[in-house]
């Protein structure tokens, strides 16, 4: 394709499906209907795209509780007049002062488990929301708060997916009688058209609201968190919490078949988003049979994701540069090893699995892009709640290593691996669109496999977010269940391990941007609640 908006797929209405979502003025994306209502809400009363976003985020951490909080960590890429000039944010806290592997490796535990202290980093997202609206936004910052607090006094009604990821969490909610008390009812989960409340939630957000960043890592709830993290044997501190920040960064980027990608820079796994694409490049892809496309697809993610765990870190103490990985003939060398007839089989990695994240993204009417993911690691982060505050700690930490010497090892005042990442699209020095898919890992894989079938093959935005997905988890293909059985044999024949079906893979949103034709297309995926509003 020499441009993406052209001779894009239509949709076939004869089949089950969503319809693309047009707009002139703005529009907004995001995983629940009423996030993106308050988003649209915002716009229409004279808040920019950060201001939106800031909105929509603090609804769904009532709205989605097992998926965002503001006890998790976010990242963020900004194009303030919706320009090439792209700016990241990095939200992710770092782990206590006092956290060492080696204290987990003298009591003989390898593996970073949610419950524990240490999977417990320092939560980062109220610091980015902070320097956002600090220096972008520009409604009024107590205004922002007002419908998430609103929802988490007077409750909001459990939408459909929802319902269905809480009811699989009932044994994990039930271990910390904080955490039971606010997300079971009776000793259940929340059901489908239920009210959910946490009245709590809506005293931090007050106090975030008149206080700003301060009313979190400081004062009473600083201090409700610090006493629950002692409750369970953490050695968080207090400074840990005031000298929490976070940080404007470069965007990573490389160009695929004439079109660049944007992704933030480690710690992020943006770069194994960059490293499949760079991958895949070398092959013709429009030419190959759907097989050879897919056994090729799920060969250069598995050596993105091992080149990760081997060398992504804390920015900090990365073993190799990013241009090293796009810029040296490393990938030509990993590319050539592919063979077109046989899958290889990697190390297995020990990088913790989970589907759990929030993205959104929102363009204003002046051009404002904002491209926002918030995220507690697993469902429900590591289940820990502090009861005055509300707030429901993630799980990060489990991202690290307790390997010595390994560049992601537990160690203090370090931002572990992140798997979330948020990205754009440019063309000719013009930016095209913003975009992100959830869930967990996959969402390195999620970012080349939907960008590859819209550039590849043609698929309109909507469309590639429909698409059956494959992910290679350790060396056995995840496959969901509409997935082409043929094609699943035929893989099974190149020596792929087959694990179908499993659970709809992720999520995703995108919007993308024809400056020709006056049109912003927005597009949310049929495997979570959300809608694409625009006006």
């Amino acid at each position: 394709m020499t441009n993406i908006f052209n001779n894009f797929e239509s949709r076939n209405f004869s089949k089950l499906g969503k319809s693309n979502v047009i707009g002139s003025n703005a529009m907004v994306v995001s995983s629940h209907p009423i996030a993106s209502m308050i988003g649209i809400e915002i716009l229409k009363n004279g808040g920019n795209a950060v201001d939106a976003a800031i909105a929509m985020n603090a609804v769904l951490c009532i709205a989605e509780p097992h998926m965002t909080g503001v006890g998790g960590d976010c990242f963020v890429m900004l194009s303030i007049d919706g320009k090439t000039n792209i700016k990241a944010l990095n939200g992710s806290g770092k782990s206590s002062s006092n956290a060492k592997a080696e204290n987990l490796r003298k009591k003989n535990i390898s593996v970073i488990t949610p419950e524990i202290p240490d999977a417990i980093t320092i939560p980062g997202a109220v610091a980015a929301w902070s320097i956002l609206h600090n220096e972008h936004g520009y409604m009024p910052w107590k205004e922002l708060f007002s419908p998430a607090i609103n929802f988490a006094t007077q409750g909001i009604k459990v939408h459909e997916r929802v319902a269905l990821d809480w009811s699989k969490n009932i044994q994990k909610l039930s271990l910390d009688s904080d955490t039971s008390k606010l997300f079971l009812k009776n000793g259940q989960s929340f059901k489908f058209m239920e009210n959910f409340k946490n009245e709590n939630l809506s005293e931090t957000f007050r106090t975030i609201a008149h206080e700003g960043r301060n009313g979190f890592y400081h004062g009473w709830v600083a201090n409700d968190m610090l006493k629950k993290l002692e409750t369970i044997g953490g050695n968080h501190t207090l400074n840990d919490f005031g000298n929490t920040t976070a940080e404007w960064v470069k965007p990573i980027y490389s160009d695929y078949r004439g079109f660049r990608i944007y992704e933030c820079p480690p710690n992020g796994q943006g770069l194994v988003a960059l490293i499949i694409l760079s991958i895949l490049e070398k092959f013709d892809l429009k030419n190959m049979s759907k097989t050879d496309y897919t056994h090729v697809f799920c060969e250069a993610t598995k050596i993105g994701y091992f080149l990760r765990d081997e060398y992504l870190a804390d920015p900090e103490l990365n073993k190799l540069s990013v241009d090293y990985f796009l810029k040296s003939n490393l990938l030509d060398q990993y590319a050539s090893t592919i063979d077109i007839n046989k899958a290889k089989f990697y190390s297995l990695s020990d990088f913790p699995d989970h589907p759990d994240t929030i993205y959104l993204s929102v363009r204003d009417k002046n051009g404002m892009t904002i491209s926002f993911i918030n995220s507690l690691f697993d469902a429900f982060g590591s289940g820990i709640t502090a009861p005055k505050s509300g707030v429901l700690f993630h799980c990060r930490g489990r991202a690290f290593n307790t390997i010595e010497g390994h560049p992601n090892e537990l160690n203090p005042n370090k931002r572990p691996v992140h798997t979330i990442i948020p990205a754009m699209i440019s063309k000719n020095n013009k930016l095209i669109g913003s975009f992100g898919i959830m869930g967990g890992q996959y969402q390195a894989a999620g970012h080349a496999y939907v960008l590859s079938q819209m550039i590849d093959f043609g698929l309109n935005p909507q469309l590639a977010l429909n698409y059956p997905r494959i992910f290679p988890n350790n060396n056995v293909l995840d496959i969901e269940d509409d997935f082409d059985l043929n094609l699943i044999t035929e893989l099974k024949l190149k020596g792929h391990k087959i694990n179908y079906s499993v659970p709809p893979i992720g999520g995703g949103q995108i919007i993308l941007i024809d400056e020709e034709k006056d049109v912003l297309i927005g597009a949310s995926d049929w495997r979570k609640d959300g809608v694409a509003i625009g006006y």
